[in-house]
């Protein structure tokens, strides 16, 4: 059997789904505005801890700059000392040189074979020599010593003659020896030990 009804049926208000419809749309609203406010302070807060670590890192900077400063003035009197430390040894190094020079001039002199007459010496090391010698090959020997001399650069013959001394027939000569630099052994104070 099929069973009918015939009762009017109850008609369900519209109403209702506008209602939810709004309480959605007010309720998704409010949830919009809260999260671009979480953002907001979010943000805001990042920024103001960003800023206060910006400002700390500045004041460290100005400490680092003023203690970079110090440092490098101190490193630029390192090299102002040790420059100053350099041409001290230079000048030590040098000190000994005309020594040498005449050292060297004299010791390959022959014994009882050459006499000086003048002996000069300048500030750029050049010595003139005049004198006399027993013989050309005396006077020969003498020079080419000097040439092989490591303080001797050029040894430079201007004269020489035959002259009479006490009876004797003598060579007298004129020469100028061009000294140069050389060291040998240099100490850490700026001496030499050669």
């Amino acid at each position: 059997m099929i069973k009918i009804n015939l009762l009017p049926q109850q008609k369900r208000s519209k109403s209702t789904n506008v209602e939810k419809g709004a309480v959605f749309f007010v309720l998704a609203i409010m949830l919009m505005l809260g999260s671009v406010y979480g953002v907001d302070y979010y943000f805001s807060s990042e920024l103001s801890t960003l800023q206060s670590s910006v400002a700390a890192k500045q004041q460290t900077r100005a400490l680092l700059e003023k203690e970079v400063a110090i440092v490098n003035s101190v490193i630029q009197e390192l090299k102002d000392i040790e420059t100053r430390i350099k041409v001290i040894k230079d000048i030590r190094l040098r000190q000994g040189l005309p020594v040498k020079y005449i050292d060297e001039v004299v010791v390959n002199m022959p014994k009882d074979k050459m006499w000086f007459e003048t002996f000069t010496i300048n500030a750029n090391g050049n010595i003139a020599l005049s004198g006399v010698a027993l013989d050309n090959q005396v006077f020969a020997s003498y020079v080419e010593r000097l040439r092989l001399s490591k303080y001797i650069k050029v040894v430079d013959t201007r004269r020489t003659s035959r002259r009479a001394v006490d009876g004797l027939g003598l060579v007298a000569f004129e020469c100028s020896v061009m000294a140069q630099e050389y060291f040998e052994n240099t100490n850490t104070n700026g001496t030499t030990n050669g």
